[in-house]
């Protein structure tokens, strides 16, 4: 199918009846688009259904096959491999779509060509956020990769865990190359949890290694507590934010503290949308420096080995002795691996 906008990639093991959900939905929703179905070795019911989809799609579909399971990820890239569209999509057969889900992503990726990957909503707490957002790995339930990105960095580790860190190595390797990933609203893509196989010992066995290949390559990332002083201008925060949204695209977090008054106006600027891995607090209104320092001991305590930085060169951290300034911050964010 020469015209088709988008390849839309749906590996198959076996669950029949999920997969004819999937497959239905998809076709209904998503018209202008091909089909590349990868059956790793599928008991006869799921592989009849199958040539029954790729007869009835014809030219719309490709339907590729492996006598034994070659694991999900590499079906994923074999897949990929064959695609031919300008945008690439993976989704899960125990994944159904909805009418528009395609929609907003192509809009997004249209206007914004750093967007290399893009997710649609996963949840409804995801959908009710105002914007697109920068987030920090992608999802095997639903994804759409740009065929530029595709073209520079190919498919998924195959050695890594298949899961969590597969995707957040696939993210950073699209950083590198300069391309962002983006969940985008829109209509929710229901999705079930994925049944884990295999033995406890051998999961976490792989695990362990995944996080050792994973670290190796892109450092551990860290997490800072950012006080700012309440009469900063909010242009000058945006401009701070900005540099932060580097070093979360690097894998450190970020929690921004700020007074009641300008964490109102931050979130009215959007501020709260850069990254997923930056996140706005507000100080109480009225409480008094107690009040503060016990908001400020909850968030470190929540996360050990949070880093204090005060946002203002020259204005010390209000609650602790040991702190970077922000221009400490900005060289560690300098010196990361991309």
């Amino acid at each position: 199918m020469a015209d088709a906008i988008i390849d839309i990639v749906v590996p198959v093991w076996n669950r029949p009846n999920e997969t004819r959900n999937c497959l239905v939905n998809l076709i209904n929703n998503t018209p202008n688009a091909r089909f590349v179905m990868f059956d790793s070795g599928s008991e006869r019911e799921t592989e009849k259904l199958l040539q029954d989809f790729a007869d009835g799609l014809d030219d719309r579909a490709l339907l590729m096959r492996e006598d034994s399971n070659i694991g999900f990820v590499r079906a994923v890239n074999r897949g990929l491999e064959r695609s031919e569209a300008p945008y690439l999509a993976l989704v899960r057969n125990t994944t159904q779509v909805s009418s528009g889900w395609l929609d907003p992503l192509l809009t997004f990726a249209s206007a914004h060509p750093e967007a290399g990957i893009l997710l649609p909503c996963l949840t409804p707490e995801q959908a009710r956020y105002l914007g697109p957002i920068e987030v920090a790995n992608a999802s095997f339930a639903a994804m759409v990769v740009t065929r530029r990105l595709f073209d520079q960095i190919g498919g998924f580790d195959e050695g890594l865990d298949g899961g969590l860190w597969c995707l957040r190595d696939y993210t950073r390797r699209a950083c590198a190359k300069g391309f962002f990933t983006h969940r985008v609203p829109g209509p929710v893509v229901a999705h079930q949890q994925e049944v884990l196989l295999g033995s406890e010992r051998r999961r976490q066995e792989t695990l362990q290694r995944t996080l050792a290949v994973f670290q190796g390559r892109w450092g551990e990332g860290r997490s800072y507590l950012i006080h700012v002083p309440k009469d900063v201008e909010l242009d000058l925060l945006g401009q701070k934010l900005e540099l932060l949204r580097q070093g979360a695209r690097h894998g450190d977090s970020y929690t921004i503290l700020l007074s009641a008054a300008l964490y109102k106006a931050a979130r009215q600027a959007g501020f709260r949308l850069l990254h997923e891995h930056i996140r706005l607090a507000a100080l109480p209104r009225l409480a008094g420096k107690a009040g503060r320092r016990r908001v400020f001991e909850r968030i470190m305590a929540e996360t050990p080995g949070t880093v204090p930085v005060a946002a203002i060169d020259g204005i010390a951290f209000p609650w602790s002795d040991a702190y970077l300034t922000f221009t400490e911050l900005c060289e560690r964010i300098r010196l990361a691996r991309p």
